[in-house]
């Protein structure tokens, strides 16, 4: 049941913020969150993080970093090693998304608030 309900948040989150008006995906957007988020985040966070194959990843970054939306800097002591950072324009698109869905929820009290920390809080214990 539970499933059910975090599937339908989701589903209708997305479309009270129009993705389509800002021209990403779900993933983009998710990449985006968690670059910003972690600030300097490797390939494997966002694996686990997204739920994605590594080959997914490598072709869904290449595209956001063509389009200016991240960028990848290698590590100065292991040349393979790589970590994404988010671009302005990444920024910018994800502070829409983030700015639309906050007009909607602002009017609700903290207890949705409240609630939406506790989820959060037990979905990253998982990950």
């Amino acid at each position: 049941m539970n499933a059910r309900k975090i599937l339908e948040i989701k589903a209708l989150s997305q479309t009270i913020c129009n993705i389509s008006k800002n021209d990403a995906t779900n993933n983009v957007l998710k990449v985006l969150y968690f670059v910003d988020e972690y600030q300097s985040v490797s390939p494997q966070i966002l694996v686990s993080k997204l739920g994605i194959v590594k080959s997914n990843l490598a072709l869904l970054t290449k595209k956001m970093i063509a389009d200016g939306l991240i960028y990848s800097q290698k590590s100065l002591s292991d040349g393979r090693a790589i970590t994404y950072q988010i671009a302005p324009k990444g920024k910018q698109m994800l502070n829409e998304y983030l700015d639309s869905l906050n007009k909607i929820l602002h009017e609700q009290s903290s207890e949705l608030s409240q609630s939406i920390d506790i989820l959060l809080k037990y979905l990253n214990k998982k990950v």
